[in-house]
């Protein structure tokens, strides 16, 4: 077996690789070659980079999430079976593994070139059917291929990279969870305790738990192709890549964050656990005071807050800007939003802009979320296929993607504190003004 350093060289050195062909192309677009080169190092690198996760001298441990202790490390197939916290690795492969998936061989021909030429391929697998004949259900995205849509799109979104993520290997994936709870009463999930004096009676208690069920949902992304295009297929797959990636991560970004839960995922501004903070009285409509974010944070519960991100609509940011807080009598000014190396802070958190939630002055247009507290349950096969008859009239391809996942938040309610005064959770937004 290979040891990990000898692997960790190899990644440094195709990474090097591929630098070297980006500068040497520096000032003008990359040739076909040169595409195709960096093409198969990053394919590559994928490789090592699941062989490295792989190894079996990885330690395991035992991390705490909201769903409760869960074991990483050790090898990536029992990762794969677990919920992967934020800031663990989300590749493809991480996620699904080296196998299961359909696999293209054929270095003469691309996989976007065989789909469109409409003749028969032995390389394409029916995403119905295990014969190799174009149908109405597509066919299945290699593994090469699918790994770079989902690298693009990952790149792209807001949500699910500061996600948890649940691989799905059926329609429908059920995950226990404990009840939200009362603090007044007892803790998340009916947990109680009390100190006993010697030989004392142990009071009882019947922690509370709840099923969440997680069913794919279809999502369905068309594209129009020129003929031209699809006949100079072999140059063009990189935007089709890019296209299907962050075509993906837009509305996958746009469900995760209002959607409705009947027929797609259930967005946080759509969640029971959401607390909406009233506006202001008096407050003019379509502003943003500093008070409003104040009491915002005040009913983020506090175990989120170091996860924290406020999401909002690009319309509110000149209302951001002009936020400021007085210091004494001399006229002096604090910004309430500052900047340092293109990141801005509010209140110590960070602030993400995004059209995919609601303008200012709606209920949305600006939220503090921990998306640590949001699962996504992603299936592994991808599905495309095209159609000639859409767009006979002006000579076009129409291209179909088609993924399933689905995605809600883990709490089910607000929490009431233990005084009893109010409820926090972990998605806040304020009130339409």
């Amino acid at each position: 077996m290979r040891k990990k350093s000898e692997i960790e060289a190899e990644i440094k050195d195709l990474k090097k690789k591929a630098n070297d062909v980006r500068n040497q192309a520096s000032g003008r677009n990359l040739n076909q070659v040169e595409k195709t080169l960096l093409t198969d190092i990053a394919e590559a690198v994928s490789e090592l980079e699941y062989d490295l996760a792989s190894l079996p001298d990885r330690p395991l441990t035992l991390q705490n999430g909201p769903l409760g202790g869960h074991i990483t490390g050790g090898g990536a197939p029992l990762g794969r079976r677990e919920l992967r916290p934020p800031g663990s690795d989300l590749s493809y492969r991480a996620l699904f593994g080296g196998g299961g998936g359909a696999e293209w061989t054929d270095k003469q021909t691309g996989f976007y070139e065989a789909v469109f030429s409409g003749r028969h391929h032995p390389g394409l697998v029916n995403a119905t059917m295990t014969e190799s004949v174009p149908s109405d259900g597509g066919f299945l995205v290699p593994t090469q291929q699918a790994a770079q849509i989902h690298a693009v799109s990952l790149e792209n979104e807001l949500v699910l990279p500061r996600c948890f993520v649940q691989p799905m290997t059926s329609n429908e994936c059920k995950i226990p969870a404990m009840s939200i709870g009362d603090h007044s009463t007892a803790l998340m999930g009916g947990f109680s305790a009390s100190y006993t004096d010697e030989l004392g009676t142990i009071s009882e208690a019947n922690p509370k738990t709840r099923a969440m069920v997680l069913n794919a949902k279809k999502l369905t992304c068309l594209i129009r192709f020129s003929n031209e295009l699809a006949a100079d297929i072999p140059g063009s797959e990189s935007q089709i890549t890019n296209l299907c990636g962050k075509g993906l991560a837009w509305y996958r970004d746009r469900s995760f964050l209002k959607g409705t839960g009947a027929g797609q995922p259930l967005g946080i501004l759509n969640s029971p656990c959401l607390i909406e903070v009233a506006a202001e009285d008096g407050q003019t409509p379509d502003t943003i005071v500093y008070e409003n974010l104040t009491n915002m944070m005040a009913r983020m519960f506090a175990g989120s807050f170091n996860n924290s991100v406020w999401v909002c609509h690009q319309t509110v940011i000149p209302q951001l800007l002009q936020l400021s807080i007085s210091i004494g009598t001399g006229g002096y000014y604090l910004p309430v939003m500052t900047e340092s190396n293109g990141q801005f802070k509010m209140l110590t958190r960070p602030v993400v802009f995004t059209e995919k939630t609601e303008p200012l002055g709606s209920k949305g247009d600006i939220m503090l979320c921990d998306f640590s507290q949001y699962v996504v349950g992603l299936r592994q096969g991808l599905r495309f296929d095209t159609s000639i008859h859409v767009g006979f009239t002006t000579d076009e391809l129409l291209a179909r993607l088609i993924e399933r996942h689905d995605g809600m938040p883990l709490w089910s309610e607000p929490l009431t504190l233990e005084d009893g005064s109010t409820t926090v959770s972990p998605f806040v937004t304020l009130a339409a003004r």
